[in-house]
């Protein structure tokens, strides 16, 4: 860090300074050395008052070196002179102290080299030295003190100011060294090739480096779901005190899942699912998923993802399903289709998505008539997401919008759905979670059965049993099912009881309903509970009992099971 002993400039003050002193305490003193005057001289800017202010020496006084000594370093500590010294003159049967100061320059420009990421302006604002001006040590000291901490809270860590001087025609010249990354190295990756790991850095070889930066990186390599940890290794350059060479020391995890198992919802009763999943294919950070699920409904499903098509961050996303239900959901009795999806960064944390689908939807109208719609759609969505862990999140946000279009490209049904899932994560004690939803959806035209708001699966309101889901038990009027809006909100506390397990406390509140003009803060269904997160093999495993006040006198409260967390 830089210090006033290190600047050349300050290191001759202090020298001319303590030489002056030492000169004028060997100086004869009269025989009568009482002191009978003070006078300040060759000072120009400084007012002899603001000096005299300094001087504890009084005239009646007798002289005393020690404490001139000590009046001098005071007067030398305001910052405004270059040399000075005291003189001895016979005066009025006693002594006049005659205190010779040199000052600094009066600034004619001040001009600052080597910065890049942060304005020279800024840098003059920190500093608070003004043109024109008498050059205050003190005050250069301090501001030289507020950049190398500005750049500190800035993620420069490496940098600081290297030198100050003053160049001909009493220019002062502050130099900067901004600190670069020398070398960037990967190790402990055995599985996952180099190249998928470069493409999250945005850290280059040669640029100025920043620690936020390099976290966010690192938060963006974690957030692959490849790696159990990721850690830096930051070893200085011999040759080079402003550089470090950064290591990336990584410890991969399975990134392939085989997962049998089954579940119960109000919604859909007992499931079983069989999933193969594998993430980061060939070490490529590809992904491909088959997925089989099976009870009342069954569903069947193959994806696969690539997070980097065309040597750019452009990510391509490709789906096939099909859904049946022996008991019509909806009225809905198959549901099969495919989609494309391709997302792109448009700023930092913030992606957009563009996504092309097609589905086919059986469904039986009220006198029992089956028919086929195919629906085409486009939908534009951005993702600004910030959470520090997508797995489990402790602090951060994610905000989704989203707008689908059907017809614009054909097929037999038109509308149009605008869609908002807010979350905010804020970190509570040590490490306990407070986590936030509102989730709102709304429609232009007329939304046929299948695509029509329910809250079902993530949506669910927890501690409604599945009476509430069941068209033929006015669901549609409790607000579950058939809404051509929706509005749903949650809140959860999330703390730990044991490793592994993750408890729970949360409170729902939600509705469908007929229009968009209907939607009410005042009609909403609502629920509390508590539940459990077990980290198993094959996922996160969620369990939530939840009390619904408003539900049937002899049925208020059910039991859930679900993969993951609610949201």
């Amino acid at each position: 860090m830089f210090k006033k002993t290190g600047l050349t400039l300050l290191i001759l003050v202090v020298l001319l300074a303590s030489n002056s002193l030492i000169a004028a305490a060997e100086e004869p003193v009269p025989t009568d050395n009482t002191v009978t005057g003070i006078e300040v001289t060759g000072n120009k800017l400084v007012s002899e008052e603001e000096v005299l202010e300094e001087v504890t020496t009084e005239i009646g006084d007798e002289v005393s070196n020690e404490k001139l000594q000590q009046d001098m370093q005071q007067v030398f500590d305001l910052g405004y002179f270059f040399d000075l010294q005291i003189l001895f003159r016979n005066y009025e049967d006693g002594v006049k102290l005659v205190i010779e100061v040199i000052e600094n320059p009066e600034l004619s420009a001040i001009k600052i080299e080597g910065n890049q990421e942060i304005s020279t302006e800024k840098l003059k604002e920190l500093l608070k030295l003004q043109e024109g001006e008498i050059l205050n040590v003190n005050s250069l000291d301090q501001g030289v003190e507020r950049i190398n901490q500005y750049y500190q809270e800035q993620g420069y860590v490496l940098a600081q100011v290297v030198d100050v001087t003053i160049k001909e025609q009493d220019q002062l010249e502050i130099t900067i060294d901004e600190g670069r990354l020398n070398s960037v190295s990967i190790t402990g990756n055995e599985e996952t090739e180099d190249f998928v790991i470069e493409r999250e850095l945005t850290l280059e070889e040669g640029e100025v480096f920043n620690i936020d930066q390099m976290w966010n990186d690192f938060r963006n390599l974690y957030n692959l779901g490849y790696f159990k940890d990721i850690r830096p290794d930051m070893q200085p350059v011999p040759t080079d005190p402003q550089a470090v060479d950064l290591v990336v020391e990584v410890e991969e995890q399975k990134t392939g899942t085989f997962s049998v198992g089954g579940g119960y919802s109000s919604a859909a009763g007992w499931t079983g699912m069989v999933d193969v999943e594998k993430d980061n294919l060939f070490g490529r950070g590809q992904k491909v998923n088959l997925s089989w699920e099976f009870g009342d409904t069954t569903t069947y499903e193959l994806g696969f993802y690539e997070p980097w098509a065309f040597g750019s961050e452009t990510s391509l996303n490709f789906n096939l399903y099909r859904t049946e239900h022996d008991d019509p959901v909806d009225d809905v009795s198959r549901r099969q289709g495919g989609d494309i999806t391709v997302g792109h960064p448009l700023a930092d944390d913030i992606t957009g998505y563009l996504q092309l689908d097609y589905h086919n939807t059986k469904y039986e109208d009220e006198d029992g008539e089956e028919y086929d719609d195919n629906t085409r759609s486009v939908t534009l969505k951005t993702i600004r997401d910030t959470r520090d862990n997508i797995f489990s999140p402790r602090s951060g946000s994610r905000q989704e919008l989203s707008v689908e279009n059907a017809g614009l490209l054909g097929g037999d049904t038109d509308f149009t759905k605008y869609e908002a899932d807010l979350r905010n994560y804020l970190p509570a004690r040590e490490k306990d979670t407070w986590a936030f939803r509102l989730k709102t959806g709304l429609s232009d035209g007329e939304l046929p059965q299948g695509e029509r708001y329910s809250l079902t699966g993530l949506n669910e309101i927890r501690g409604y049993s599945s009476d509430y889901y069941d068209r033929d038990n006015n669901a549609v009027e409790n607000g579950f099912v058939d809404g051509n809006s929706m509005l749903v909100s949650n809140l959860e506390y999330r703390f730990g009881i044991v490793d592994n397990v993750t408890g729970v406390a949360f409170a729902d509140a939600g509705k469908t309903f007929a229009n968009n003009s209907d939607i009410s803060l005042n009609d909403l269904n609502y629920s509390v509970g508590l539940g459990a997160r077990f980290n198993t093999p094959m996922g996160q495993l969620g369990l939530d009992y939840g009390y619904a006040p408003e539900g049937e006198l002899d049925d208020k409260t059910n039991l859930s099971i679900r993969i993951g967390n609610t949201f």
